[in-house]
């Protein structure tokens, strides 16, 4: 999927891919053998307890994923509002950080410090007159697991959050600071900064890098959910405070149900 065909040109973004696809899976390995309780629970993004279905942005982003390309395979590629969705497509991947839980979870599980259900919570910034809740954006958030997978000496995967998205283009998209233009995306830095043009080819090359790290995530977090069928018997506790227990790890095919019980798993 792309704004404008590259032809048979090398993949500009092979080698990060390659890194992409050899840091996940170095991740995801040691999450689980660290502990697969919260191992588990990591692959589960805003786990909050109990709450109703439909208040999952995690879920939501996977089903706009794939919406989006939908869509976007059904218009002509020199149509500009096909562009229009596709910069929609890039400020939604850049932001979904309910998914990006997941990989947040899986360093924090190596840490020894799983089972955390507000992942990103010391982010999270107060308005000093109305004292709201501020968001981080992005930018904030790959900052915080690129430090965080640095930290934790896993230096490829602090590289892949690095280059995952260009900062110029999400805060242009997010503020409507650009114009389509015949040699590219115009980005304004109209309250000030340099001007920038980003080619077709580099637009292209930007998008999909974006999204196949978000497809190489869920990727792995699909796997990962559909070996737990038949169900795995563990012994583990929840935290540090709480006795070993037998827990049942499982995934349900006919329902879709994924998740574990210190009871029989659902059928």
């Amino acid at each position: 999927m792309a704004a404008s065909a590259v032809g048979q040109q090398p993949d500009p973004n092979q080698a990060y891919y390659n890194k992409a696809k050899r840091a996940l899976e170095d991740l995801f390995e040691k999450a689980k053998l660290k502990n697969e309780l919260h191992f588990v629970m990591a692959l589960m993004p805003e786990f909050r307890g109990m709450q109703d279905g439909g208040w999952n942005t995690g879920e939501e982003a996977v089903q706009a994923f794939d919406q989006f390309t939908d869509h976007i395979k059904s218009l002509d590629e020199n149509n500009a509002v096909r562009v229009r969705i596709i910069l929609a497509f890039y400020l939604m991947l850049s932001e979904c950080s309910g998914f990006y839980e997941i990989p947040k979870k899986l360093m924090l599980t190596i840490e020894g410090k799983g089972n955390n259900i507000w992942p990103f919570q010391s982010l999270v910034k107060r308005h000093e007159k109305t004292g709201r809740a501020i968001d981080p954006n992005a930018n904030a958030i790959m900052k915080n697991m690129m430090g965080h997978a640095y930290d934790i000496q896993l230096f490829e995967l602090s590289e892949i959050f690095r280059d995952a998205f260009d900062p110029d283009l999400r805060n242009a998209i997010a503020h409507a600071d650009y114009i389509l233009a015949a040699d590219g995306v115009r980005i304004r830095k109209r309250n000030g900064g340099q001007p920038r043009v980003i080619s077709w080819n580099e637009f292209d090359a930007l998008f999909c890098k974006g999204a196949n790290l978000f497809s190489f995530i869920r990727q792995h977090v699909d796997q990962c959910v559909k070996s737990y069928d038949p169900p795995k018997k563990i012994r583990a506790q929840l935290s540090h405070n709480e006795p070993v227990t037998d827990y049942t790890l499982y995934y349900v095919p006919r329902t879709g149900a994924f998740g574990f019980t210190t009871g029989a798993p659902p059928t």
